[in-house]
C-alpha cells in the first residue's frame, strides 16, 4: 500500500561533462512510495531506449499493489527485462541494449529494494551513511568482500564492468543470481539516497554524506549539490540521484550539528554505531540473498548523540563527517556519549556522569584508580622492570626490529638479498622500476607470503606459479604473456600441486602465427585465478585437472581455439563472474565455453557463456544441469543449447590436450573488440551486429 505520510524526496539526472545524451532515469512518486534510478546501455540511443523502456514499465507495474513487495518488485524488473529484450530482438539497431536498476518501494517503516547492476542504494542517518545495495561488478565484488577500499575501487580501470542486467537475456522474477531484494528500515529520522555509477564513481561516501547533510533542510537542494560535486569531480558519465527524507531527518541533522545531546540523553547515550557499516555484500552468502540489516530506529538515535559538537557551517560538516568513516566501517570518533566542545573543552556530563571520564587518556584513568602512592611506586616499577628487559633483550628485538623494515620477521635479509626487493615482502618486476628483467627470475626468488608486482609491459615467457606466491600485474591486462620464440606448444602459465597462490590481472595473448598451446594449466592445485584475460590460445583458455580446488573469478577467456575453461579428472574448482565468449572456434571441431568430463564437479555461477563454437557448457552427466542454466547466462540461445550433456566421452569437443599439446590447431578466429571485454553484458552472438557498448575503459 501507499505509505500514509508520504516522505520529502526530490529527484534529478544530469548528462554529466563529457557525454552529449542522458542514458540515465529517475523514477521518483512519494505518494505512492515508489522510486528507482535507470542506467540505460548500449551504444547510440540504444541506452536511452533501454532505461526509457524500464522506466515505463517500473512506473506502470509499481503503481499497482497487487502483491507482496518482493514479489511485487520481482516481476516489475522481469517485465522491464522482457520489454527490453523483446525490443532488441524485433530492432537491429537497438541490438545489445540494456540497463542496471536499483528500485525502492516504500511501505511504512521498511523499504523493499531491488537491484541489478551497479547503480546504488545508500541509507543515511544523522553523521552515519551505509552502502545497502551489492555491486554486480567484478571491481564492485572485490569491494563488498574488503579486497579493495572506497577509492580504490573508484579508479580501478575495471569499475564499470557489469555481469548483471536487465534486457540483454531472457529471465524469470524468480531466476537465481539476478535480482537481489533486500528490506531495509526507514526511520523518520533517516534517508535514503539512490544514484548511478556517475555519482558513485566520482564522489566518496563520505562527501555524499557531508552533501545531503549541508542541504538537509531541502531534497530538491541536496540532489542538485549532489551533481554539481559530481561534475565538478569530472563529471565523467551521466550523474543522477534520488533523496527520500524522513520527517525527523532535517530536525536530527540539525540536533547532531548542535551536539546531539537531547537524542544522547533520551537514548541513554551510549552513542555507540555497531557494526552497521558495512558493506552489503559483506553480510550474504555465495548465492546473493538477502540479509536483514539491523534496525535503524533507537540505534540511530544513538549514534546521533554521539558526535562532538562542531562549529556550524561547512567547518562543522567536515568535523562531523571525521566521525562518518567509509562504508563498511564502524565509526571511529564520536562514539562516546557526552562530547567536548570543537575546541575541545569537556562538555556537559551525561546521566550516567562518565563524559569527563570518557574523554581522558588511558595512562590517566590507571593513575586515578590506583592509590596516590602506592600508584606512583607501581608505575616506576613497571618502568623499570621494562627498561631491565629491553636491555637484557636488546639483541634479538634488534634483529626483529630489522627483519620488520625488510618486510618479514626473523633473521636473513630481503627476497635473496638482491635488487628488485620491496618493502614489505613486495618483489618489483620492470626494468624500468630497478626491479627484476624478467617475472620468472622473480618468481625463483620469491618466498612463500610475498607479492610479485609485474609492471606494464609484453613479456615473453611461460609461468610456473610457486605455492603461497602472488603475482599480480600493477596495472590489469598490461602485462601481456606472449610465447617466447619458438616455444609456443604448451601453456603460458603452469601450476601443479600449488596452493596459496594468486594471479591477477594478466592478459595471455596468442596469434594465429604464434598461438599458446592453452592459456593456464591448474593441476591438482588450490589457487586464485582472477581479473586476467586469455585469447588466441590454440587449445583451452584455461584447462583444470587432477584434484583441483582453485577459484577462477572475474576473467575474460575469449577465442580460443579450444573451449574457454577445461574440466576435467576429479577436479572441483570454483568458476564465478567470468565472460566466456567466442571460444572453440577452429574448422571441424566446435568446442563448448565450459567443458566438463570424467568425475569433475565444478560450480559454476554468476558467468556470462555465450557465441561459443558449440554448446554454452557440456556436462558428461545430467546431475547438475539445471542449477548451472540457472546460476549463469547465456544469451538468446535455446535451453539445450545452453547446457548439453554430452557424455563426457573422448571425442567431445577438444579440451587444449590435443591440439593445444601438439601446436596450432585450424585457424583462430579474431579478437573481439577491445570495447566488448570492458562490458560483458554488451556481448553478443557474432551474427548479430552489436553497437559499442556505452561503459568503455578509459
Amino acid at each position: 500500500m501507499s505509505p500514509a505520510h508520504p516522505p520529502q524526496a526530490a529527484a534529478a539526472t544530469d548528462p554529466g561533462r563529457e557525454r552529449e545524451n542522458n542514458e540515465d532515469r529517475v523514477l521518483c512518486e512519494p505518494d505512492l512510495g515508489i522510486f528507482a534510478v535507470i542506467d540505460g546501455v548500449g551504444g547510440a540511443s540504444a541506452g536511452e531506449v533501454a532505461a526509457e523502456t524500464a522506466l515505463e514499465v517500473l512506473r506502470a507495474r509499481l503503481s499497482r499493489r497487487t502483491t507482496d513487495s518482493a514479489r511485487l518488485v520481482r516481476e516489475a524488473i522481469a517485465l522491464a527485462n522482457r520489454q527490453i529484450y523483446e525490443r532488441a530482438r524485433g530492432d537491429a539497431r537497438l541490438a545489445g541494449m540494456s540497463c542496471v536498476l536499483t528500485v525502492a518501494v516504500l511501505d511504512g517503516a521498511k523499504v523493499t529494494v531491488g537491484q541489478v547492476g551497479d547503480s546504488r542504494l545508500y541509507a543515511l542517518a544523522p553523521g552515519e551513511i551505509r552502502k545497502v545495495t551489492p555491486d554486480h561488478s567484478p571491481v564492485g565484488a572485490r569491494e563488498d568482500a574488503g579486497d579493495l577500499s572506497e577509492l580504490e575501487a573508484m579508479r580501478h580501470p575495471r569499475r564499470n564492468e557489469i555481469f548483471r542486467d536487465v534486457g540483454s537475456s531472457p529471465h524469470e522474477p524468480d531466476d537465481a543470481r539476478w535480482i537481489d531484494v533486500l528490506e531495509v528500515p526507514f526511520d523518520p529520522g533517516g534517508a535514503l539516497l539512490l544514484c548511478s555509477d556517475g555519482l558513485s564513481d566520482m564522489l566518496p561516501a563520505r562527501e555524499i554524506l557531508e552533501t545531503v547533510e549541508t542541504n538537509a533542510s531541502s531534497p530538491r537542494a541536496a540532489v542538485r549539490a549532489l551533481i554539481e560535486r559530481a561534475n565538478l569531480a569530472g563529471g565523467k558519465d551521466n550523474v543522477s540521484a534520488v533523496l527520500v527524507q524522513g520527517e525527523r531527518f532535517a530536525e536530527a541533522v540539525r540536533r547532531r550539528r548542535d551536539g546531539g545531546r537531547d537524542g544522547g540523553a533520551k537514548d541513554g547515550g551510549s552513542g555507540r554505531s555497531g557494526g552497521r557499516f558495512r558493506d552489503a555484500g559483506r553480510g550474504r552468502d555465495a548465492g546473493g540473498a538477502a540479509t536483514a540489516l539491523p534496525a535503524a530506529g533507537a540505534a540511530r538515535r544513538a549514534a546521533g548523540a554521539a558526535g562532538t559538537a562542531a562549529t556550524s557551517g561547512a567547518a562543522g560538516t567536515a568535523g562531523n563527517l571525521a566521525a562518518a568513516g567509509s562504508p563498511g566501517r564502524p565509526l571511529g570518533a564520536g562514539s562516546r556519549a557526552a562530547g567536548t566542545t570543537a575546541a575541545g573543552a569537556p562538555g556537559p556530563a551525561s546521566p550516567s556522569g562518565r563524559a569527563a571520564w570518557a574523554r581522558r587518556s588511558a595512562g590517566q584513568r590507571v593513575k586515578d584508580s590506583l592509590p596516590g602512592s602506592l600508584g606512583k611506586s607501581l608505575v616506576l616499577a613497571a618502568l623499570l622492570l621494562a627498561a631491565l628487559a629491553g636491555y637484557r633483550y636488546r639483541e634479538p628485538l634488534g634483529r626483529w626490529a630489522k627483519g620488520l623494515a625488510e618486510g618479514h620477521f626473523g633473521d636473513g635479509g630481503g627476497a635473496g638479498g638482491a635488487g628488485g626487493a620491496g618493502s614489505h615482502g613486495v618483489l618489483v618486476v620492470g626494468t624500468g622500476d630497478g626491479g627484476f628483467a624478467t617475472i620468472g627470475e622473480a618468481l625463483g626468488r620469491a618466498r612463500p607470503g610475498e607479492t610479485i608486482e609485474v609492471a606494464p609491459g609484453r613479456y615473453r615467457e611461460r609461468l610456473v606459479l610457486r605455492s603461497g606466491v602472488a603475482l599480480v600485474s600493477r596495472i590489469p591486462r598490461r602485462a601481456v604473456l606472449l610465447p617466447p620464440p619458438g616455444e609456443s606448444e604448451g601453456p603460458a602459465v603452469a601450476a601443479s600441486g600449488v596452493h596459496g597462490a594468486r594471479l591477477a590481472g594478466f592478459r595471455v595473448e596468442g596469434t594465429p602465427q604464434a598461438p599458446w598451446g592453452m592459456g593456464l594449466r591448474l593441476d591438482g592445485c588450490e589457487v586464485v585465478i582472477e581479473e586476467i584475460e586469455v585469447s588466441g590460445a590454440a587449445g583451452a583458455g584455461i584447462e583444470i585437472r587432477g584434484a583441483d580446488l582453485s577459484t577462477v573469478r572475474f576473467s575474460y577467456l575469449h577465442h580460443n581455439g579450444g573451449p574457454g575453461v577445461a574440466v576435467t579428472g576429479t577436479a572441483a574448482p570454483r568458476l564465478l563472474s567470468n565472460l566466456i565468449a567466442g571460444n572453440g572456434t577452429r574448422p571441424g571441431a566446435p568446442a563448448a565455453g565450459v567443458e566438463v568430463r570424467d568425475m569433475a564437479s565444478p560450480l559454476l555461477a554468476g558467468n556470462r557463456i555465450e557465441s561459443n563454437g558449440g554448446a554454452g557448457v557440456a556436462l558428461a552427466g545430467p546431475d547438475r544441469a539445471e542449477e548451472i542454466f540457472r546460476w549463469n547466462t547465456f544469451g538468446a540461445v535455446a535451453r539445450e543449447q545452453a547446457v548439453r550433456v554430452t557424455g563426457g566421452g573422448a571425442g567431445d569437443a577438444a579440451t587444449g590436450t590435443g591440439a593445444g599439446a601438439g601446436g596450432p590447431g585450424g585457424a583462430i578466429a579474431g579478437r573481439a573488440p577491445q570495447a566488448a571485454a570492458a562490458h560483458p553484458a554488451a556481448a553478443r552472438p557474432a551474427a548479430a551486429a552489436t553497437p559499442a557498448p556505452r561503459r568503455q575503459r578509459p
